[in-house]
């Protein structure tokens, strides 16, 4: 039995994976929003420097791989800041330009579609006295370093129109050292067309990259959807310890769920990307509250349910991905209608997501955390059985976990001791190669 009512999207049923398609550009933005989301100081950031790079590079006239990979790079540039410091208050990363360029590089090859962009990022910060020492291509990340540098250094209590030019001559005080005289020079024209100012705020400014054809043929498949979100789990587990390898667990459980209650392959996959997503709006909750050891304020708790509503709207934004927005956004809702964050109740709620949910629960109370081991088969079955037997979540999903727990269970263990084995090499990545030390997460 296939459900393929539970798989459609912009009137099509994922039952065949040539319906499955994602632009590259629209994964790669929703992630430079969930990473502007960490902290206010973030807002808009990664978007407005992707616009900058974009003007500078339109104004300088590179090729269309070359435009696509800097802005490409631009929106992810400060994604190893997030993943070294989770309680990002600064745009400045405690000065520490070096570390987080190279985290972000390394965390960004794990990518297949996106093997252009490390050496970019890795660059970001590097003075163009040093870069033009460089291979040409390595060059371009310059143009990521002043874009940078206009945003960083953009009071957002004041117009940006009538900061940016003063900027712009200080930048020129630094050419030749810190950045390329030509690109600064292309920055000046771009500011001066009527379009630069209205543009150059995060909404406008998503709109006016999202228009560009250079995109247009970066789509990716289901499995090349996958592939990619291993950056939003890197990025979502790694900045807590207390979920480090959590969205694995919940991409397993769910995708073979799925297959035990009628899915076909590719609707799988798309509960292995689900599952992986469904944290993404815990980036918005601070740090201290996803570390928190202790039980929770109702005030705390109310914050960190916000993170529900956060998923549903950085995923609202990737045509293609309706169904998945759905399945990750409502892993919270329960069935009896006390869940968040719709309150959905019965029918109202998918089977998909009723999936999603079980998982959810099953992973959280069986893996280890740091403060206590995870629950054995009695001791979770009688938790699942509870929650099914008071409607919070569905008996017959319930049902089928606990009739397949050790196949369920060990494939649930073996998809996190990838993803912790997947940390352990970033880290060591890191430190033997760099001298960076990342955060324990075991």
């Amino acid at each position: 039995m296939v459900f393929q009512h539970e798989c459609q999207g912009g009137g099509i049923a994922y039952t065949d994976e040539s319906f499955f398609k994602v632009r590259l550009f629209d994964l790669v933005s929703a992630l430079a929003r969930s990473l502007d989301m960490v902290s206010q100081t973030l807002a808009g950031h990664h978007t407005n420097v992707g616009f900058l790079t974009s003007s500078i590079a339109g104004c300088y006239g590179l090729s269309d791989a070359e435009y696509r990979n800097i802005v490409l790079a631009a929106m992810l540039h400060d994604i190893g800041a997030v993943s070294l410091y989770p309680a990002v208050d600064s745009l400045l990363f405690e000065d520490d330009t070096i570390k987080h360029s190279i985290a972000g590089s390394v965390i960004i090859s794990s990518s297949k579609k996106l093997q252009d962009i490390p050496k970019l990022v890795e660059h970001h910060h590097t003075p163009w006295e040093e870069l033009r020492e460089l291979d040409s291509y390595y060059q371009l990340s310059n143009i990521i370093n002043l874009a940078d540098f206009i945003d960083v250094n953009t009071r957002r209590d004041r117009p940006v129109q009538d900061q940016i030019p003063d900027l712009i001559s200080l930048c020129k005080k630094h050419k030749g050292t810190m950045f390329n005289p030509d690109y600064i020079e292309a920055l000046r024209e771009a500011e001066s067309k009527p379009h630069f100012y209205p543009n150059l705020r995060a909404a406008h400014a998503q709109t006016t990259l999202n228009i560009s054809s250079q995109f247009d043929e970066d789509v990716l498949d289901a499995d090349g959807v996958l592939d990619f979100t291993g950056l939003f789990a890197t990025v979502i587990d790694f900045r807590s310890r207390f979920t480090a390898t959590h969205s694995q667990g919940v991409a397993v459980t769910s995708c073979v769920l799925g297959r035990w209650l009628g899915f076909n392959e590719i609707q799988q996959v798309l509960f292995q990307i689900a599952g992986r997503l469904h944290d993404i709006g815990k980036l918005a909750v601070p740090a201290a509250l996803l570390e928190k050891n202790g039980r929770l304020t109702s005030e705390e708790f109310a914050i960190i349910q916000r993170h529900a509503t956060y998923t549903e709207h950085i995923l609202s934004d990737i045509p293609g991905l309706e169904i998945i927005r759905d399945w990750a956004c409502q892993h919270h809702e329960r069935l009896d209608g006390t869940g968040y964050p719709h309150g959905l109740s019965g029918d109202d709620i998918s089977l998909g997501s009723r999936i999603l949910q079980v998982a959810d629960v099953f992973t959280a109370i069986t893996e280890d955390r740091p403060y206590r081991k995870g629950m054995d088969f009695a001791q979770a079955t009688k938790v699942l059985r509870q929650l099914g037997d008071s409607q919070k979540l569905d008996p017959v999903v319930v049902e089928v976990l606990i009739e397949r727990y050790d196949e369920i269970n060990e494939l649930r263990c073996k998809g996190q001791m990838q993803a912790l084995e997947h940390f352990s090499n970033y880290s060591e990545v890191l430190y033997s190669k760099y001298g960076i030390v990342v955060k324990d997460v075991s």
